[in-house]
C-alpha cells in the first residue's frame, strides 16, 4: 500500500503553468534535464522538493521570478496557504490512521538500535533503498512478506514486530485524541515550508555553498604550467539598493595561475563518480580530486566509503553546535559523519564535470 507522500514543497507551479497555457508534459520536456509528466505532477502536488537549480529552471520556463514559485505565508493568498495546510494535514492524518507512521517509527528505532544504515536494511530484506526509505518516511505501508524479513533481520518473530506496530499505532491515536498536533506523531517533523514563511529564501543554500567551495571547471585544453586564466563574475549595483550577478568577458576581475587551481597532495587521487545521491550537483561520470589528508568541513562535498565496501557522494552539513552530518538525496537521508558504518570520508577539492 503506497500512501501519498508528505508535502515538502507547497508551491504555485500549477497556477503559473496554467497561466502560461502549458501542460505538465510540455514543462517536463523543457526542463534540463527533461523529466516525465509524473515528475512534474509530483512537483505541483508538493511531494517533490526542488533543488535551487530546478527552481531557477522552472522560473525560466514559466517566465516568473524564482521567489514566486514557493508558497509563502503572509505573501500569497490566504485561501491558497490554507489549502496547502489542509492538504498537509490530510496526508499526515492518513499516515497515522493507516498505521504507516507507527510502522515507520518502529522501523527507524530498530535500525538505529542495531547500528544499521537504510541501505544495509534494504539490502538485507531484498528491497531498493528508495522503497525502504518511503516506509521509514511513513509514505508506504510495510507488507506481510516484508514483516517476516524485517523480523528475521532483528531476531524477532513476525508476531512480536506486529505487536510493536500495533502498540505504537494505539499510542498515536490516543495522543491524537488528547489534542497533540498530527505532525508531531510522524517519525520526524514534516519539512513543509509552511512551518516557516521565510524558509524558501534558503532553498538550495547548502548546494550553492558547496558549489562555491568545491566546484571549479577544468580548462578546455592543456595550458602551460605558468599560464593564468582570467576570472570573471561579480556583483554590481542594479538600483534601489539591489545587486545582480554579472559575467563581463570584457572586464576581468582577477586572474588565477593554472597551477594554483589544483595542488595535489602526496596522498591525493582522482575519483570517477558513479553515485547519484547528490543529483545534478554531482553527476555520474564526473571526475573529482580528493586528498585524504585534508579533513572535511561543513559545506564540503565528500565521498563516503562504508565498511561493507559501498561508496556514495554526500554533503557535509551542521548547525555549528552539534555533530557534523552527511546529507544525501534521492532518497533524502542524513547520517552522522562519525557513523560506525563509515570507514572513510574524502573531501572533494576539485570537481571536473563531464
Amino acid at each position: 500500500m503506497r500512501l501519498k507522500q508528505e508535502i515538502v514543497f507547497p508551491n504555485n507551479i500549477k497556477e503559473l503553468r496554467v497561466k502560461r497555457r502549458m501542460t505538465q508534459a510540455e514543462v517536463g520536456r523543457l526542463m534540463d534535464p527533461p523529466v516525465g509528466e509524473s515528475t512534474v505532477s509530483k512537483m505541483e502536488s508538493g511531494e517533490r522538493r526542488l533543488t535551487n537549480l530546478q527552481l531557477a529552471n522552472l522560473a525560466a520556463i514559466l517566465r516568473c521570478p524564482p521567489e514566486d514559485i514557493p508558497v509563502v505565508s503572509g505573501r500569497d493568498s490566504v485561501d491558497g496557504v490554507r489549502r496547502w495546510k489542509k492538504a498537509q494535514q490530510e496526508v499526515v492524518g492518513q499516515s497515522i490512521a493507516s498505521g504507516a507512521a507507527a510502522a515507520a517509527y518502529v522501523l527507524a528505532q530498530l535500525r538505529k538500535k542495531h547500528g544499521k544504515t537504510m541501505q544495509q536494511v534494504a539490502n538485507a530484506i531484498g528491497m531498493t533503498l528508495s522503497v525502504y526509505h518511503r516506509m521509514e518516511m511513513a509514505s508506504r505501508m510495510i507488507q506481510a512478506d516484508e514483516i517476516d524479513k524485517v523480523a528475521t533481520l532483528y531476531g524477532l518473530s513476525a508476531k512480536a514486530l506486529v505487536a510493536l506496530f500495533e502498540r505504537r499505532t494505539a499510542d498515536n491515536l490516543e495522543r491524537l485524541k488528547s489534542g497533540i498536533p498530527v505532525e508531531q506523531l510522524l517519525p520526524r517533523v514534516p519539512r513543509s515550508l509552511l512551518k516557516d514563511g521565510g524558509k524558501w529564501g534558503r532553498l538550495g543554500a547548502l548546494e550553492r555553498y558547496a558549489l562555491q567551495r568545491s566546484i571549479r571547471y577544468s580548462p578546455a585544453a592543456p595550458a602551460e604550467a605558468d599560464a593564468a586564466l582570467p576570472v570573471h563574475g561579480e556583483l554590481k549595483p542594479a538600483g534601489r539598493g539591489t545587486r545582480r550577478f554579472t559575467i563581463d568577458r570584457d572586464a576581468a576581475v582577477d586572474s588565477i595561475a593554472v597551477g594554483d587551481l589544483l595542488k595535489p597532495g602526496r596522498e591525493g587521487f582522482i575519483v570517477r563518480n558513479y553515485s547519484q545521491r547528490l543529483g545534478v550537483l554531482l553527476r555520474p561520470n564526473a571526475l573529482a580530486y580528493v586528498d585524504p589528508a585534508v579533513p572535511a568541513a561543513m559545506g564540503d562535498i565528500v565521498f563516503l566509503v562504508r565498511k561493507d565496501g559501498s561508496a556514495d557522494a554526500a554533503m557535509v552539513i551542521g548547525d555549528g553546535i552539534g555533530a557534523l552530518m552527511l546529507k544525501m538525496y534521492n532518497p533524502e537521508e542524513q547520517i552522522p559523519i562519525s557513523d560506525p558504518a563509515i570507514l572513510s570520508v574524502f573531501k572533494v577539492g576539485m570537481l571536473m564535470l563531464p
